[in-house]
Parts: C-alpha cells; sequence; structure tokens
C-alpha cells in the first residue's frame, strides 16, 4: 500500500489517506468498526486495474480526533469524502461503502451525483429499518458508554462475537483476530463521538425512500443473508431506486470484504466493469410486481382465467 498522504477538511481536520494503483479510481469507505486498513485485502488485489483510494475517517487514528462533538455528523462525512477526492484530484470515483461507509456513499450520490461513476453500497442500514431503530439509538449510547468506561479492546471483543460479526470467525479466523486487534487501537473517545454524533443522529434510510425513487447513480447494495439488521433495508433500496441490484451473500455476515476477500473483490471488479462498458440496467418498470401472473385484477363478476 502506498505511504500515506494527509488531506485537510474545512474545518481544519487532517484525514490519513492512501492512494494506491493506476486505472479506473475506486474510492473505498470504512465501517464504523474498521479503518483504512480494513480494506488491505482489496487493495492488494485490486491495485494493479483499479486506483484504490481508502482513508480514515475522522475519528480514527492516524486521522485527527477531535474532541468538540459538533465535528462529528454524517454531513460532514460526506464532505469528507469530497475533501480527498478534491486533494487527489480525482474528479468522479466508483464508491464501496461498508455500514457506515455505505451509508456516506448513498449520500454522497444523493447529494453529489456528479462525482460519483457508481455506488456499491455493502451491509448498509444499521438502525434505519423502523421495527428496530428504537432499539438501535438507545444501544448507541450504551457502546458510547462502555467505550468511555472500558475501553476500545473491551468493546471490540464484544462486536466481533456479535450476531453479525461471528461469521468473520467461521470463514477467516485470521481476519477475525485481526479485526480484534486493530479495533482496540482505535481511539475510545473518537468511536464514541462517532456513535453519538454520526450514527445515532442520522436519518433513517427508509425515510428518504422518495428520494431514492430518483437517485440517479448505478447502484449495488451486497448484504449478507446472516446480516439482519441489513436485510430490510436492501430490499427497500432494491424496490425504490431505478438502477439498483441486490446482491445476498448465503452464509454471510457484516464483513464480507473480511468474511470472503476473493469473491468480493470479485463482485467489485463485475460491477465497475458492467458499469464502466454501459451494460448495467435501469430496472424494467415491467417486473415491478402487481400480481403474480403479470394480469389485471378482474373487475366484479369477471371469470378467473384456469392455470
Amino acid at each position: 500500500m502506498s505511504a500515506g498522504l494527509f488531506a485537510e477538511t474545512s474545518d481544519g481536520v487532517r484525514l490519513h489517506v492512501t492512494d494506491t494503483g493506476s486505472g479506473v479510481p475506486v474510492l473505498f469507505l470504512h465501517e464504523y468498526a474498521g479503518d483504512h486498513r480494513s480494506w488491505s485485502r482489496q487493495v492488494a488485489d485490486l491495485q494493479d486495474d483499479h486506483r484504490c483510494i481508502t482513508y480514515a475517517a475522522r475519528g480514527y487514528p492516524p486521522s485527527d480526533v477531535p474532541a468538540d462533538p459538533s465535528a462529528y455528523s454524517w454531513q460532514r462525512a460526506v464532505g469528507d469524502a469530497l475533501t480527498v477526492l478534491d486533494a487527489l484530484e480525482v474528479d468522479t470515483a466508483h464508491v464501496v461503502g461498508l455500514s457506515m461507509g455505505g451509508y456516506t456513499a448513498l449520500q454522497l450520490g444523493l447529494r453529489h451525483p456528479d462525482r460519483v461513476r457508481s455506488i456499491m453500497a455493502v451491509s448498509v442500514g444499521s438502525g434505519s429499518d423502523p421495527a428496530t431503530r428504537p432499539a438501535y439509538l438507545a444501544e448507541t449510547q450504551i457502546v458510547a458508554d462502555q467505550l468511555r468506561t472500558r475501553g476500545a479492546g473491551f468493546v471490540g471483543r464484544k462486536f466481533a462475537e456479535g450476531p453479525s460479526r461471528v461469521q468473520l470467525q467461521y470463514h477467516n479466523e485470521p481476519a477475525w483476530h485481526e479485526f480484534v486487534e486493530q479495533f482496540a487501537e482505535h481511539s475510545a473517545e473518537g468511536l464514541a463521538l462517532t456513535i453519538l454524533e454520526v450514527q445515532g443522529r442520522r436519518p433513517s434510510l427508509h425515510d428518504l425512500a422518495d428520494e431514492f425513487r430518483k437517485f440517479p447513480v448505478p447502484l449495488l447494495v451486497v448484504t449478507g443473508d446472516e446480516d439482519e439488521a441489513c436485510l430490510s433495508t436492501g430490499l427497500m433500496l432494491k424496490r425504490t431506486a431505478p438502477a439498483c441490484g441486490l446482491h445476498v451473500l448465503p452464509n454471510s455476515g457484516h464483513v464480507p470484504n473480511l468474511e470472503n476477500p476473493r469473491q468480493f473483490n470479485d463482485i467489485v471488479r463485475r460491477f465497475v466493469r458492467s458499469v464502466e462498458t454501459g451494460a448495467w440496467p435501469e430496472r424494467d418498470p415491467r417486473s415491478r410486481f402487481t400480481s403474480q401472473f403479470g394480469l389485471d385484477q378482474p373487475r366484479s363478476g369477471e371469470p378467473v382465467a384456469a392455470e
């Protein structure tokens, strides 16, 4: 991976950036529990054909960790992604975002579609499902309290043993141990501020459904079938965004880029190639469900065709 660079945001936060390889630019946005290193297996494999750009979000060393809570928000996260692209003089990029990074990628596509060639939103939707949102919001405060009292090492181990990360331990135990070790190296205060001010204050993606109906960017949503917090949001995006595909990975959890890097990298390659060649389609309106057999419902008194 290339030596780290730093990009400075409009509010003076320095972001640690890596820029590796050449070719079509791909910007990788990491999840809450990861950092720029989470993409190392993607960068190592894709760098021969793609310009792979990663950075550590604000609050994640070696990027700055602002102490002021107002320095953290989903809007600032979107602005930070633009700062990185501007610093590297990249006009447009394919964006691959995982979880928190996937949320930022989607907002980037909504607010700045001119900077985005495509979006691959992975494991996106935690806290968005209306049925589970109140519990999610309550848990953000619990996680912040635990980070401040017990530390990042304790919380990271709990995360690693959670219902959507045990799959990583099963599929790729070395990567699971690496995840635990790297989480412990994070700033506990940076994590606490991020979960309270970014995760806890961002709007539900379900509340943006009307905006996604006009989403102008090729979109691929990737989710593990055991990442239950994200499945309903993946379906919502598929049903609303005009050029959205949904790829559900069997027996998979929240971090498919770590569980099976080769499979994940192949998905990135195919999607980027499809968009670059103009082969990624918008959904045919005829495929939207109206009735089981595509026939109009009979009016009262009309016979129903036999099967």
